[in-house]
């Protein structure tokens, strides 16, 4: 019973250990979620390092997230878990990225 007690205690340090390098940008940007058609900025953006892969986590207001994998050689972004693939474009200082029905507009990172 201790330990179940010790273990809950301890959980939210051990859920940030197992989280990597992690860096959230602290900014929102514009995402249009569950198919919507406008898009709004209600996402925010980490940036980590795990098992010497770059990824890019962007979080949806509800808590949910996704996460992708950076500099993938001739790919650039991809998913890095889940079946559904992104599709992505970029232009004018975005990248915007597509992953079922859900769209994310992530600034460049400079």
């Amino acid at each position: 019973m201790m330990r179940a007690l010790l273990l809950v205690a301890l959980w939210p340090a051990l859920a940030a250990c197992g989280a990597g390098n992690a860096a959230s940008s602290g900014q929102y940007f514009d995402c249009a979620l569950g198919g919507a058609v406008g898009f709004e900025p209600v996402c925010t953006s980490e940036r980590a390092e795990m098992d010497g892969k770059r990824l890019l986590i962007l979080r949806h207001p509800d808590g949910t997230f996704r996460r992708f994998e950076l500099g993938v050689e001739g790919r650039g972004i991809i998913t890095a878990d889940g079946i559904e693939q992104a599709q992505v474009t970029s232009g004018s200082g975005l990248v915007e990225i597509r992953v079922g029905p859900d769209r994310y507009r992530v600034p460049v990172a400079q």
